[in-house]
């Protein structure tokens, strides 16, 4: 499937920045909704993305560890830079 540990962290990174963008769409959308349905999509989308993580191991089980293992931590790794700015309403709101 995946012939080195450059092309697992390529595809990890392609996947990782794939559910960022979507999970960061999802939140952006629900963003002035009520508290429960914001919460719920969060939520779905840490399953979601759990869920991700476990099939493209799954998936990778008879490859190498370093390429599963470089899969892995590249998808994380993207997944969290697009989640790690957070999502601004209206600008950045001070209570003062």
């Amino acid at each position: 499937m995946i012939a080195s540990a450059p092309a697992g962290a390529l595809w990890g990174g392609a996947f990782g920045a794939l559910a960022g963008t979507l999970s960061r769409l999802a939140l952006k959308k629900v963003l002035r909704s009520s508290d429960a349905v914001f919460y719920s999509v969060f939520s779905a989308g840490i399953l979601l993305r759990l869920l991700l993580l476990a099939a493209a191991v799954c998936l990778l089980r008879h490859e190498r560890y370093i390429i599963v293992i470089t899969f892995a931590v590249s998808l994380i790794l993207f997944q969290t830079l697009f989640e790690a700015f957070p999502l601004k309403e209206n600008g950045t709101k001070r209570n003062s």
